[in-house]
């Protein structure tokens, strides 16, 4: 009996049409996902309870083919309103840092805000700290963000659902 080795024109038709198709990995071996969640804060302030701004909290964390956390960060960032009210202020910002063990950790992050009588203008008022945390576990949903600032008579703090 003589085999015969080489391709027909069924084969190469199939390897042809297979060809740029990616497959997928069996789902024992899935890689680790990345998600963030965006918290947005408003910094009230001015003229009765006007939100001067907003700040972004962004939480990213990455987890393993189980759920298990492998690891958490943040980010934060914001801006004034662009309205050209006389009031603007101020943002100084304190990246969020990791703190906590092997169950989950809480990030930590600051934003000092700073009243100025024109955006333009170097001439500033008083200042308040704004403290952002939010604590993910490392078996489960994490926590919602809260922010709680250091003077809420001055400088209140407004979230969105």
């Amino acid at each position: 009996m003589h085999i015969r080795r080489g391709i027909t024109a069924a084969a190469l038709a199939a390897v042809t049409a297979t060809a740029g198709i990616t497959l997928a990995a069996p789902a024992a071996y899935a890689s680790n996902t990345t998600s963030s969640t965006v918290y947005k804060f408003y910094p009230g302030g001015g003229y009765k309870s006007t939100r001067t701004g907003e700040i972004d909290f962004v939480v990213t964390t990455t987890r393993d083919s189980k759920g298990d956390l492998v690891s958490a960060s943040g980010t934060l960032s914001g801006h004034n309103n662009i309205q050209g009210q006389a009031l603007g202020i101020n943002m100084n910002f304190t990246q969020p840092y990791a703190s906590g063990s092997s169950a989950g950790f809480t990030l930590t992050g600051k934003v000092v805000l700073q009243a100025c009588i024109a955006k333009k203008l170097p001439v500033c008022g008083p200042s308040g700290t704004i403290t952002f945390t939010d604590t993910v576990l490392k078996y489960g949903p994490q926590t919602p963000a809260t922010a709680k600032s250091s003077n809420g008579n001055l400088w209140p703090i407004f979230s969105t659902p």
